[in-house]
């Protein structure tokens, strides 16, 4: 190697120091999330997994560019190549940071799905600030590594004494006692160790649980392997519903209406935010203690339309399987009418819950979501002035704008001071939430102005008493309410993000308020079994019951494809992917294994493979 190519290698390696100790900056934020780190041991793993961790991440940049180097024998194509890709990297882990601070989950393919796939602005909304900020932040990166260069070039001409031989040896030791160490921890679920693969982004630690086992390294009584907590749904085959649906009721007349808000808490149904909808549940069935199916839009739509958990949600949507409830408004000829704020393509749920609609409504008009609100109400309006009088209906109106923390600039909105500018960037643990708060319910106060027309009209033509409303929420709304950093949904299972409201019209029924424990799963099984009189028993298509029926319920199954948790009445059992669990409290502070319940985790992983059948 020449002199001057030997110089511009030790700057390369030079700019990878400066870029590791950037990265070690950035990742430090993963530590908050942390849950035990207590112990010589622990620490000691803590140490060596994140070194070794972040510098295999920084070091593939790094790798690239000396490839690039040897190939090329440029020095200006290296630069660009090391400039780019290591401020991808920078720019990744920034953006995963603050997903993982609010969400708890990692940038993953679904996610890129979500926010490059069609009309993702409908789930993704960033101010002109945040446009800004994110703009100077890469130029602030691109610039900052154009000056690491310049940096490591004056370094370099007083020939500064570099010792990777000591530093790449250090990255080996540490990277195998981590590996090694996870290894053990794994199937002896030692949980300070393992906690790791869910909070450190692209980690994958080895893992050899038979390895082990035949050495007799395992604490077998301490031990329920992880596999063990997976849903097996590979090489298997669908069977949904279990036996061909029988109805005894062969013209239903009943309308049915399910008016659904995106991102509704639970403690904002009430007379100050909704006021139409709070005076209007004295005429219905009110669920105070009602729960979705999962804490996402994909999970909490699937639940309330399959009655079963959202695990199966990828499956059905390859498979473009429709829920029963669907089929059989078909087959009795209901004229369906669906209506969302947000498109119907991203999540694609019309791919599965109305894959068999014929000319489906995928999107709707508008530059924001109250304007989008606004447009479905006017549509729906439109549709029932010039319906069919001879056909029952089905509807489906999706509100957005609470979602979206909108209303129109016009709206005379009763909640005072609110933000002006949703910044979603600055929501941390020491965020003030109060203005925030306050643009939400304005935002809620608006949809139900929205719901009051559609309402008002059912009333004005008579058809009120015909109709069997259904409204409630996709999944809750979190306001950092348990003081860990959570922000909006998605993130964990407490009832900020799971509990919603509830209530239903039916003109036969005397208005109450239940108290027992309802679930979205038990919507399309009632409505199945009241309006259509299916014969077959409820488990073969469903994972609810009469919503009516008030026995206790020992555990639930909420979440969807990504995480989902076994909820019982003192704790939440939260699975990852990977098999990994954890087990808190409802205010979401950890639990020993000794809290966890294996059967009733045990006895939900045999329920969600109910409908599958191996091949």
């Amino acid at each position: 190697m020449t002199d001057k190519a030997n110089k511009f290698t030790k700057e390369i390696y030079l700019v990878f120091l400066f870029n590791l100790a950037i990265i070690f900056f950035i990742a430090k934020r993963y530590m908050d999330f942390l849950e035990n780190t207590e112990g010589l041991y622990t620490k000691l793993f803590l140490v060596c997994n994140t070194f070794s961790h972040f510098f295999l991440m920084a070091l593939l940049p790094f790798l690239l560019s000396l490839l690039v180097f040897k190939v090329s024998k440029s020095v200006a194509a290296t630069k660009i190549t090391n400039i780019t890709l290591s401020t991808l990297l920078i720019i990744f882990l920034k953006v995963d940071t603050i997903v993982f601070s609010q969400f708890r989950y990692h940038l993953s393919p679904i996610v890129f799905k979500m926010f490059f796939g069609k009309k993702s602005g409908d789930i993704f909304q960033f101010s002109q600030k945040n446009i800004l900020m994110a703009v100077l932040f890469v130029l602030l990166i691109i610039g900052g590594q154009i000056a690491l260069y310049a940096l490591a070039r004056k370094i370099n001409s007083v020939h500064f004494i570099l010792k990777p031989k000591l530093v790449f040896p250090a990255f080996l030791i540490t990277l195998l006692f981590s590996h090694f160490s996870y290894a053990w921890s794994s199937p002896n679920h030692y949980r300070p160790v393992t906690q790791f693969r869910n909070i450190f982004p692209v980690y994958f630690p080895l893992t050899a649980d038979s390895l082990l086992s035949s050495w007799n390294l395992i604490d077998e009584n301490a031990s329920v392997k992880d596999y063990g907590f997976k849903i097996d749904s590979e090489n298997a085959t669908v069977t949904y519903p279990l036996s061909s649906i029988k109805t005894a009721n062969q013209n239903p007349s009943k309308n049915i209406l399910f008016i659904v808000v995106d991102s509704w808490q639970y403690s904002c149904f009430n007379e100050k935010v909704t006021p139409f909808l709070y005076d209007f549940s004295k005429q219905c069935q009110v669920f105070t203690n009602h729960m979705s199916g999962s804490n996402r839009t994909t999970g909490g739509i699937f639940s309330l339309f399959y009655g079963i958990p959202a695990t199966y949600y990828d499956t059905f949507t390859g498979q473009k399987i429709a829920p029963v409830l669907l089929d059989e408004l078909q087959k009795n000829n209901y004229d369906l009418g669906i209506y969302s704020s947000s498109t119907l393509e991203n999540p694609p749920f019309n791919q599965n819950v109305f894959s068999n609609i014929k000319n489906l409504r995928l999107s709707s008009k508008g530059d924001s979501p109250s304007e989008r609100d606004s447009n479905i109400t006017e549509e729906w309006l439109d549709r029932i002035d010039r319906r069919n009088p001879a056909k029952p209906f089905f509807g489906f109106l999706f509100y957005d704008a609470a979602h979206g923390f909108d209303h129109p600039n016009t709206y005379n909105s009763p909640f005072q001071p609110e933000l002006k500018t949703v910044d979603y960037l600055a929501m941390d643990k020491d965020y003030n939430p109060d203005q925030l708060i306050n643009r939400y319910k304005n935002s809620l106060h608006f949809v139900d102005s929205q719901i009051q027309k559609v309402l008002q009209q059912l009333k004005d033509k008579n058809l009120l008493e015909s109709t069997l409303i259904v409204i409630t929420a996709d999944h809750g709304q979190e306001f950092n309410e348990n003081k860990k950093g959570y922000w909006q949904h998605g993130g964990n299972f407490s009832k900020y993000q799971v509990q919603v409201p509830m209530m239903i019209f039916d003109a036969s029924k005397t208005p109450k308020v239940h108290g027992h424990k309802t679930l979205h799963y038990d919507i399309s099984a009632t409505l199945l079994s009241s309006v259509f009189q299916v014969q077959n028993p409820l488990s073969d298509y469903s994972f609810g019951r009469n919503i009516y029926e008030t026995s206790n319920r020992p555990y639930f199954i909420c979440g969807f494809n990504e995480k989902y948790a076994v909820i019982e009445d003192s704790k939440i059992t939260t699975i990852e992917p990977s098999g990994i669990f954890e087990v808190t409290d409802h205010k979401l502070n950890p639990l020993d294994q000794k809290h966890i319940d294996y059967r009733a985790v045990s006895n939900a992983l045999t329920e969600m493979s109910v409908f599958y059948s191996k091949r």
